[in-house]
């Protein structure tokens, strides 16, 4: 059994920022690779929205809300 913050484990802690990490630098590069790439905002914040309700989903007792 690892640490865990509230119902979050740590280890998934750690996954989660490598990942999103990861992820970012490889959108970093394609959007320098190929300026023409972009996203509306409000494209962006319905993305953000959906990723907020999975998470809430997943941890229902941890009070996630987005942060403007």
């Amino acid at each position: 059994m690892g640490i865990k913050f509230g119902e979050i484990d740590a280890n998934q802690i750690l996954d989660n920022e490598y990942r999103a990490k990861l992820v970012a630098k490889i959108l970093d590069l394609l959007l320098l690779k190929n300026p023409s790439l972009r996203i509306p905002p409000e494209e962006v914040e319905k993305i953000k929205k959906e990723v907020e309700r999975e998470l809430q989903k997943k941890y229902p007792n941890s009070g996630i809300k987005l942060v403007k």
